[in-house]
């Protein structure tokens, strides 16, 4: 990761010094985010400023309903809701100092501030989404409700802009990844369905989503692409957000793409 990095900044002529500070951030932080992951925890912003040597780790999460639904066992007791609090911010800053001795993190200075998306989902937008995606459950999320629950969710999130397009298109990925071949052709349906209802709501403007690959299991890769609306990315105003991600199957690998263009 980190010489892949290095080949992309060195065009820019930034000086040596400069460059190792950017590295390691930037693996830092990718690194946290997949170590949150792993605790289904989704991270959509995540930003580290350092001042007067105090780290300020500024995080806005995802909570997965597998997480949601274990937090609700464990905080039937009191005893058990703080043990369970200290443990988590324990593994949090051992995931963000593991394996970064080398910028001099230092985990007792740190402020964590978390904000927690989940509180600013729209109810009654969760019910519509619920009601247009559900025809879904039975052929796409058959071995997965709570990824079905997450999905509604962070649709609904992304058309009141709380969450960023790589967010989105992650949950995608784990979509798509779960399927055979026969359904790939469902899972292009799911994504115009998906595209019509955002753009339904007039919040964004255009949405624009592609997938290559072996498609249904053919020998040979080809693209797929999905667009509605308009996308204007020649004008410097406009507010865009793009994606992008691989999904690794048992069919190979694909590539998924996905640009948003808000009001």
């Amino acid at each position: 990761m980190r010489n892949q990095i290095k080949n992309k900044i060195n065009s820019f002529g930034i000086p040596s010094f400069s460059k190792q500070t950017i590295i390691d951030g930037f693996v830092s932080k990718e690194l946290l985010k997949k170590g949150l992951l792993d605790k289904d925890i989704i991270v959509s912003d995540l930003n580290i400023n350092q001042l007067n040597n105090t780290n300020y780790l500024n995080l806005n999460v995802f909570l997965r309903t597998n997480k949601l639904i274990k937090y609700r066992r464990l905080n039937k007791s009191a005893k058990q809701k703080s043990n369970t609090m200290n443990k988590d911010l324990n593994i949090l800053t051992h995931l963000f100092k593991k394996n970064h001795s080398n910028i001099h993190f230092n985990a007792n200075n740190i402020v964590i501030n978390i904000k927690n998306i989940n509180a600013f989902i729209n109810n009654s937008n969760l019910d519509d989404f619920f009601d247009t995606f559900k025809k879904f459950n039975n052929s796409l999320f058959t071995r997965g409700y709570n990824l079905f629950l997450d999905f509604v969710k962070l649709t609904t999130l992304l058309n009141d802009k709380q969450i960023q397009a790589d967010t989105y298109l992650l949950t995608l990925g784990l979509i798509f990844k779960n399927l055979n071949k026969k359904k790939h052709s469902t899972f292009i349906q799911f994504i115009k369905t998906i595209c019509d209802s955002l753009i339904d709501r007039k919040i964004i403007k255009g949405i624009k989503f592609s997938i290559s690959g072996r498609i249904l299991g053919k020998t040979r890769a080809s693209c797929v692409k999905v667009e509605r609306g308009a996308i204007a990315l020649n004008t410097i105003d406009s507010n865009n957000q793009f994606a992008k991600a691989h999904v690794y199957t048992i069919y190979g690998a694909y590539g998924l793409k996905l640009w948003i263009s808000y009001n």
